[in-house]
């Protein structure tokens, strides 16, 4: 398991499950239209790994997945209510997200935990209508371990010389071994 992963996983749980439908992009480039709304993209920033001991690489990661919806709303033709009409249409994006990533089996399955979440909405009347974006950040809590981080790059051990130190007056002792390719 990586952050690759995880947000593949993330992507798959959102996909169909939400308004913005299969808009659900990840890497993408951050620019959109009005046309695409509402969308959901999808990244990870941030990755904290803390060891769980000295000998074997094993870690308790922790990922965070920044999901960012947008959408767009006009006003009526009587009434100036885009932004409410935006931010009603973002916190319903929310919850339905929220509800996708909580309940995916197979996020769930492959992760330990769900650590902390938070998020935040915006309503911006800068452009033609009310622009509404919303961040929602997930840290997701998985385990690492030696199979994750293998094949270890090595040299291959050719053979082994020894040297057995023996008391004064005595033939000194060499073995040699050649290990077989």
């Amino acid at each position: 398991m990586n952050s690759a992963m995880v947000r593949g996983l993330v992507i798959a749980a959102l996909t169909g499950k939400t308004d913005a439908g299969d808009r659900v992009y990840s890497p993408r480039d951050w620019a959109t239209s009005a046309d695409m709304y509402p969308a959901l993209l999808v990244q990870t920033p941030f990755e904290e790994k803390h060891s769980l001991g000295r000998n074997a690489p094993q870690f308790t990661t922790v990922t965070t997945v920044r999901i960012t919806g947008l959408l767009q709303a006009l006003d009526s033709a009587t009434d100036d209510d885009g932004a409410k009409k935006a931010e009603i249409a973002l916190e319903a994006l929310r919850e339905q997200v929220e509800r996708a990533v909580i309940n995916s089996y197979d996020l769930t399955r492959q992760t330990q935990q769900f650590k902390s979440i938070r998020s935040t909405i915006d309503v911006s009347a800068s452009g033609e209508g009310h622009t509404a974006q919303m961040l929602y950040e997930l840290d997701i809590e998985y385990y690492q371990g030696p199979e994750d981080f293998y094949p270890v790059e090595s040299v291959p051990l050719a053979g082994i010389d020894t040297t057995i130190k023996m008391p004064d007056g005595t033939t000194e002792t060499v073995v040699t071994v050649d290990l077989p390719q």
